[in-house]
């Protein structure tokens, strides 16, 4: 019978998992998270930790008997050598690998336009999500599509990749090293850069992309304009010709109109119809 260990922050994949009939020798939960929470509800024993517990966190897994582990939104680099031979290490990313690779994948895949999103089963090894697939699906993005359900869609197809992946394990009776990640690896990190928006030298079209690259409320994009700083969610171009010939004249980042909670102010060659933000402080 073997032994299976899960660590990580997020629901789908231990759900498919519990579904599967797999029993958890231990399962680790990032403080804080989706998973934490279905755990607490569910009245179900875990090991709680933060980013900060990293070092005991590994001590405690390489000190652990297990036979799998399964990492699912887990902020921890695994060292592989501290491992015993005969333990298998796997993750599942929310992203088609080699494809958008590291901690915070998914603005990537509006900030980078990618046309598809996807999930991938991987074996880990010593580099951040490179490790040899065991199952992958891609998706191909629509225009309706925006951060939030690309989140909610993409976890979702993690619990499907992990199921079927699974199967293929156990048919291959774990006797199976994956295929190696093809060429074309990218790489993204959320990071405070990114996220800023200069309405005097950036045109419309990178402001939009950023936006929408960071449109959920628990990230955003940070301007300033008129005198007073904003997180903001969610933009649209203005198109409307008779008012764009209007602010022609205005220097980038003026605001020319606020109504119903909307601002529209002017970029270097156009004009943008903020449609959720919220004002901060310094």
């Amino acid at each position: 019978m073997k032994k299976y260990v899960f660590i990580g922050s997020r629901t789908h994949v231990y759900k498919s998992a519990i579904s599967l009939g797999l029993n958890f020798e231990k399962v680790f939960a990032l403080k804080g998270s989706y998973l934490e929470k279905e755990l607490l509800d569910n009245k179900i024993y875990y090991e709680a930790f933060s980013v900060s517990d990293k070092e005991e966190v590994l001590i405690n897994l390489i000190n652990s008997e297990f036979d799998i582990l399964i990492s699912n939104g887990c902020p921890i680099i695994f060292p592989v050598n501290r491992f015993k031979k005969n333990q298998v290490l796997i993750n599942i990313h929310p992203t088609y690998l080699p494809h958008l690779q590291g901690k915070t994948p998914l603005n990537g895949v509006f900030y980078l336009n990618y046309e598809f999103y996807g999930a991938t089963m991987h074996f880990i090894d010593d580099g951040i999500d490179t490790g040899n697939i065991i199952h992958q699906k891609k998706v191909s993005l629509t225009p309706d599509l925006d951060l939030g359900l690309i989140y909610h869609l993409s976890m979702e197809l993690e619990g499907e990749v992990f199921r079927e992946g699974w199967q293929l394990l156990t048919e291959k009776d774990f006797v199976y090293s994956g295929i190696p990640q093809p060429e074309g690896k990218t790489y993204f990190n959320r990071t405070i850069e990114k996220q800023s928006i200069d309405f005097i030298t950036m045109n419309t079209e990178l402001i939009l992309k950023k936006i929408r690259s960071f449109g959920i409320e628990s990230q955003g994009c940070y301007a300033q304009f008129g005198n007073k700083k904003y997180k903001i969610f969610g933009a649209e171009e203005v198109v409307h010709q008779p008012l764009l010939e209007k602010v022609k004249q205005l220097k980038p980042s003026s605001v020319y109109l606020e109504y119903d909670n909307k601002i529209l102010v002017k970029t270097k060659d156009g004009l943008i119809k903020l449609n959720r933000f919220k004002s901060i402080l310094d």
